[in-house]
């Protein structure tokens, strides 16, 4: 191989070596085959022109070198074309990152039901609970039970008719009545309290019989 062959040999080498050095880290794939394929022919055609046009490889007319000189031409060609092509098109796969999913919002604080008890009412001057309130007690004792962790507070109130001492010791026995009736229902004790406040929060006119009638109840709150 003559002088002008080798070097030119050498300096695609030296090319192909500075551009493969920026690149290695990205994977192989078909920009590299492209880039071999043109870079191949283009090599090829080059260095035979150059043979013989030009006499840049020193290689006068013989046929034999002049196959040397296409020869490597076309390897030299390859072999950049290959970096290059893997440098402009072989990118590496990209990985998504994907966000950590937010944490879960904290659960909404229980909302204790208000009870109502409409329908517990009791005779003048007792504190037994009577068949009709018993449905109804059953009931707040089932929601009760439901939301275990509500407490309430069991409150008696009576008519007008009677002393304010009297009235207040009565409403307290009410009270008394409707808790033991509910912790007999499968209600903890504990979560239950109770508060005689005689005639003092009527809820209707003492002046008729209806309205009395509506004052001897018992209501539960729920505790703050």
């Amino acid at each position: 191989m003559k002088v002008g062959l080798r070097f030119a040999v050498t300096s695609v080498l030296l090319v192909a070596f500075a551009v493969g050095c920026t690149c290695m880290q990205k994977p192989w794939g078909s920009g590299a085959l492209i880039g071999a394929g043109v870079g191949a022919v283009g090599g090829g055609i080059g260095a035979g022109a150059g043979a013989n046009n030009s006499g840049a490889f020193n290689v006068g007319n013989d046929n034999e070198d002049k196959a040397v000189a296409i020869a490597s031409g076309a390897v030299g060609g390859a072999l950049v074309g290959a970096l290059i092509g893997h440098c402009l098109w072989d990118q590496a796969p990209m990985v998504a990152k994907v966000a950590p999913p937010p944490p879960p919002a904290p659960p909404p604080p229980p909302v204790a039901k208000k009870i109502v008890l409409r329908g517990v009412n009791f005779d003048f001057n007792k504190a037994n609970i009577r068949p009709d309130a018993a449905g109804i007690l059953k009931e707040a004792a089932t929601i009760l039970k439901d939301n275990s962790t509500v407490s309430v507070s069991v409150e008696g109130h009576t008519d007008s008719v009677g002393s304010d001492q009297y009235n207040l010791k009565l409403s307290l026995r009410r009270a008394a009545a409707v808790k033991d009736f509910l912790v007999k229902e499968g209600v903890t004790e504990s979560r239950l309290s109770t508060r005689g406040l005689g005639e003092s929060q009527p809820v209707a006119s003492n002046d008729t019989a209806d309205g009395r009638a509506q004052n001897r109840r018992v209501e539960l709150k729920v505790a703050e």
